[in-house]
């Protein structure tokens, strides 16, 4: 049997050690850092930040934490090693496409093009099964912290569109810290087992060695902590940011164990090496490309209503978010007076009283809350869809160094 407790055990013990390296906090840093970009757009835009910068950056780490592990026990599952990865190869690539754009900084493009070099030309020396293997538990490991990660990285914004109309979206931004347990192969000599040694099954490892040890030696397995780092950027306009996410989550799973069938298959198969090298760049493109175009060129969700004024989000500590009000839900009135727009509402709120009831309309459903403004403020802490004449906004242009357009521009000259 595979020795699950004793390997969890190692990648738990050895993947906390790693919160006492610098270049972990550094890491922290950083991903507090975006965050705090995110929230002075966020002010910038709507006077107000939705979210607290310590709870971002502390769910960041212990969400971070968890992929960290996961994707250790993962990649030590399948028995991928750093010996011949080539991230001496892949690092310097990945700078290098993303100087064409930001988010080819990914090990898919990378990773996907070094491997195939080696495929067709024998260039670099890497093994590319293993390359494959790192690829898809990565992204396999994205697409559970994009699942679970909340509504904390989800900043509202005013998207201007083509057409010249003024729509509310979400800006879905995710940055995680990843404390990473990698497996190392090390020759030993002898033939006996070495003290402390976890035996483990002949079936293991999922992706073989492809050279027997030195005459007189044996491989050791040793953990090696390496601190790693992911992100996900994303939009939601058309759908809530909860589906956006968990539609982007199950096909990026899909397009990480495609990928990892491929790869493990390509040990036995050489010829499945170029195919995976091959879907590593181009599936994860289609992707983008594809969730993309359907959430900008569809129904946009969060415009007025007919009638009442619809929520965008609510800020922290406030009393819309403790009534737990919704994006997309519908406000009709407070304390009996009908809201229509953001001038009626800011009225509504000036004349009630301290406690008061709200009206809303959610799915169809109209809903009563009672609640009070705290500490003598007279503070709802609703952020609205846009009405059409806010002075800030986003526009968001098409993307014209999308890969599958690069490659056509070269190929075809179109």
């Amino acid at each position: 049997m595979f020795p699950w407790q004793d390997i969890i055990k190692l990648i738990v013990t050895g993947a906390l050690s790693i919160y006492g390296e610098p270049m972990f906090w550094l890491i922290l840093a950083l991903v507090g850092y975006q965050y705090w970009q995110m929230q002075r757009n966020q002010v910038r835009i709507f006077g107000v930040a939705g979210q607290s910068l310590v709870r971002q950056v502390a769910m960041a780490a212990v969400y971070g934490t968890v992929g960290g592990l996961v994707g250790s026990f993962l990649l030590t599952f399948v028995g991928v090693t750093l010996n011949h990865l080539g991230l001496n190869y892949i690092w310097p690539l990945a700078l290098l496409l993303m100087m064409i754009h930001m988010r080819f900084l990914c090990f898919a493009y990378a990773g996907g093009l070094v491997a195939l070099s080696s495929s067709l030309f024998g260039w670099p020396d890497v093994n590319v099964p293993q390359v494959m293997a790192l690829v898809a538990v990565l992204h396999m490991t994205e697409s559970l912290l994009i699942a679970v990660s909340g509504r904390y990285s989800a900043m509202p914004l005013l998207l201007r569109r083509e057409d010249g109309t003024t729509v509310g979206a979400f800006s879905l931004q995710n940055f995680w810290p990843l404390p990473l347990m990698l497996l190392a192969v090390i020759p030993v000599p002898g033939t006996e087992a070495v003290r402390g040694m976890i035996s483990m099954p002949d079936w293991w490892p999922l992706l073989p060695l492809p050279a027997a040890p030195p005459a007189g030696q044996q491989w050791l397995y040793a953990m090696v902590p390496v601190v790693a780092a992911l992100g996900y950027s994303d939009m939601a306009v058309a759908s809530f940011p909860v589906v956006r996410r968990r539609q982007s989550a199950l096909h990026l799973a899909a397009y990480s164990v495609l990928l990892l069938v491929l790869a493990l298959l390509s040990v036995h198969y050489s010829w499945l090496q170029v195919m995976a090298a091959l879907l590593s760049p181009l599936g994860h493109e289609f992707l983008i490309q594809w969730d993309n175009k359907r959430e900008l060129e569809g129904i946009p969700r969060y415009v007025p209503p007919p009638r009442g004024v619809m929520v965008l989000d609510t800020v922290i500590d406030t009393p819309a978010r403790q009534l737990g009000l919704l994006p997309g839900d519908i406000l009709l009135s407070l304390d009996g007076r009908p809201v229509n727009s953001g001038s009626e509402l800011a009225g509504a709120i000036y004349i009630a009283g301290a406690e008061f009831t709200l009206e809303i309309e959610r799915s169809q459903k109209r809903l009563q809350y009672h609640t009070r403004f705290q500490n003598g403020e007279r503070r709802l802490g609703i952020i609205l869809a846009p009405e059409g004449h806010e002075p800030y906004y986003v526009s968001i242009s098409r993307d014209r160094f999308w890969l599958w357009t690069w490659l056509k521009r070269k190929l075809f000259g179109r």
